[in-house]
């Protein structure tokens, strides 16, 4: 399940403009190529407890592209691990970039900001130089999943987070009964971000209460969690990833471009066309949509495969009108060919 969650949810989606639009024929050959061997491993080892399925796949898969290849998957030999293949230092350093990717995303929703709305940058706390090194060795991944401009790191002992901490009284409760004001304030005068990091790690501490020391775990608490003004952030696992929420016109205007093409794209669906189609390509609409079709007119054409830029269209094949919150626009687009 992880490796399958894995292939289509990274690989797959991380690769689409290499499989798409890569000019380069031997990195676009070598995309693919690595994902039907996955595909190919991966229903060889469906077979045993999914066998007509994958025999339905294997003949679609293998045996229409190789005619020397046995004839059912059945009677394929099972996947053997390649050692030469192995990568213990990417397949680490890829497991902290999906880390800081997952927590990025977390502090996105929790602040309300749509992924294709640009952000200025994306601060990054790590627990180790290890993870640092993997950050900065594929931070460009960081910045296309994010949508960030930037990745900067924090010192290790710098805060964007805030902690309340307090006692989880249907637990200790009964236990400590008169003493819970004492621990409660106790626990608020405690260190927040030592308490936090003890909870993350499953770990028990130690709180003075009227002259006596307290052991509580990590269930004995609630940690509260609140970022500084004007970021978003998520962390765990000694990981934070602090998004700086604060928009420019440049940022605004990229943000309103990223939706133009999104809503071109759902129309080329709806138009019936297919992926390779190319097209001629109108929009047209509010002050801020004109602004932002003037700076990325470029970057829309080239994302959505039209060839040609026209408004008021008279043979358009498909018309369609959508907006986002005050902005609207018209999406005119024909098939070319």
């Amino acid at each position: 399940e992880s490796f399958v969650e894995q292939l289509s949810n990274w690989y797959v989606r991380r690769n689409r403009r290499r499989f798409w639009k890569s000019t380069d024929q031997r990195d676009k050959q070598a995309a693919y190529l690595t994902l039907y061997e996955c595909l190919v491993a991966a229903h060889k080892l469906m077979a045993p407890f999914a066998p007509f399925l994958s025999e339905y796949v294997y003949q679609n898969l293998v045996r229409t592209v190789n005619a020397d290849a046995p004839v059912s998957v059945h009677m394929s030999p099972w996947p053997q691990v390649d050692a030469a293949n192995e990568d213990e230092r990417l397949l680490f350093d890829i497991g902290v970039v999906q880390k800081v990717v997952g927590l990025g995303r977390s502090a996105r929703s929790a602040s309300g900001l749509k992924t294709r709305q640009p952000l200025s940058r994306l601060l990054v706390r790590v627990p180790s130089d290890e993870a640092a090194s993997a950050i900065t060795d594929h931070q460009d991944q960081l910045l296309e999943e994010l949508n960030v401009k930037a990745v900067e790191f924090l010192a290790r002992d710098a805060q964007l987070v805030s902690y309340r901490i307090k006692p989880n009284l249907p637990r200790i409760g009964k236990q400590y009964g008169k003493l819970i004001p004492r621990i409660r304030q106790a626990l608020e005068q405690a260190d927040g971000a030592g308490i936090a990091s003890a909870v993350a790690q499953n770990q028990p501490f130690s709180i003075e209460v009227e002259g006596q020391s307290i052991e509580l775990g990590p269930e004995d608490v609630l940690v509260e969690t609140s970022s500084a003004e004007g970021y978003a952030c998520a962390e765990d696992s000694g990981f934070l990833a602090g998004l700086d929420t604060s928009l420019n016109e440049g940022l605004v205007l990229e943000g309103i471009a990223r939706e133009l093409v999104r809503t071109v794209q759902d129309a080329r669906k709806l138009a019936g066309l297919e992926v390779s189609d190319r097209i001629r390509l109108g929009v047209s609409g509010s002050k801020s949509v004109e602004k932002a079709l003037q700076v990325h007119r470029d970057y829309l054409m080239a994302e959505t495969l039209a060839l040609e830029w026209q408004t008021g269209q008279d043979d358009t094949a498909y018309r369609a009108e959508r907006s986002m919150g005050e902005e609207a626009w018209v999406i005119e687009i024909s098939r070319l060919g």
